[in-house]
């Protein structure tokens, strides 16, 4: 079975270095004839994430709220996100009505959110590559 077909329709999922695509072409090739079938019959089965998708929707378009480290399965971090963008109206809240240090603490967060954002722009992205190439090799063990 040529290997070649199967890399070409999950290319755009996986890491731009070039090594991870030998390394799969490689563990593939090594596989018997029934496991390659196996292989490329449970690839669809894997739930592969499109990184453009979850850069525009979830980094992008929603990345104030950490909607691209839910998507990648990073609970934690989107979790956290989420905090910091809710810190963020109520120190706005409380600023306003009760005391100028929450002003400044609004302040603090508002300029931590822009900056985490285009953090992630760059981390989200490669980190939801890194999974798919592990999930698919994962599958050729």
């Amino acid at each position: 079975m040529d290997f070649s077909n199967v890399l070409f329709s999950v290319q755009d999922k996986l890491p731009k270095d070039g090594i991870s695509a030998m390394t799969l072409k490689e563990k593939f090739e090594s596989l018997s004839e029934s496991k390659q079938q196996e292989v490329v019959s449970n690839l669809p089965m894997l739930g592969l994430k499109s990184p453009a998708l979850v850069f525009w929707v979830g980094t992008f378009l929603f990345g104030i709220f950490g909607v691209g480290r839910f998507m990648i399965g990073d609970i934690a971090l989107g979790c956290v996100r989420l905090g910091l963008f809710l810190a963020w109206i109520i120190f706005a809240i409380l600023g306003a009505v009760i005391s100028p240090i929450f002003s400044i603490l609004c302040i603090f967060s508002y300029l931590a959110i822009p900056i985490w954002q285009i953090v992630d722009m760059f981390l989200v992205g490669k980190k939801l590559r890194k999974k798919n190439f592990e999930k698919i090799l994962n599958l050729m063990q």
